[in-house]
């Protein structure tokens, strides 16, 4: 019996609250960090970490990746890092600090975007960010 009623309380009150950020926000964040979206032959993911951390796991990961960065554009709250894999391959890393120390990071490797390249890659960033 208790156990129907904490499940019908739980239930009421994130009926309740559907509409209150904070709340969608604290359940949001947890549920979608981690995930990867791929959108666009561009591969998306959120770091649960600060943007000045997340730039800097980029950097190294490209470095020990081996991929050459041929530009790079950081004004503090977004960026964007042009690099050329071995292959000759362009690589597109976009940053945006999305506040609360969570930093969204799109990878596009390829023309058309090789997803399994850009997994590889974010892989790096995560291993690097400590994640």
């Amino acid at each position: 019996m208790k156990k129907r009623t904490m499940l019908a309380l739980l239930l009421s009150s994130l009926i309740f609250f559907y509409g209150c950020a904070a709340v969608l926000l604290g359940v949001g964040a947890g549920v979608g960090i981690g995930a990867y979206k791929y959108v666009e032959g561009n591969l998306s993911r959120e770091y649960p970490v600060a943007y000045t951390k997340a730039w800097d796991a980029s950097n190294t990961a490209l470095a020990n990746l081996k991929i050459g960065v041929t530009n790079s554009l950081n004004n503090g709250t977004k960026g964007t890092i042009e690099a050329v894999q071995k292959d000759g391959a362009k690589v597109v890393l976009n940053l945006k600090d999305k506040g609360q120390n969570v930093t969204s990071i799109s990878v596009r490797a390829g023309i058309l975007g090789d997803r399994k390249s850009a997994e590889r890659i974010h892989n790096a960033i995560a291993s690097e960010a400590g994640l």
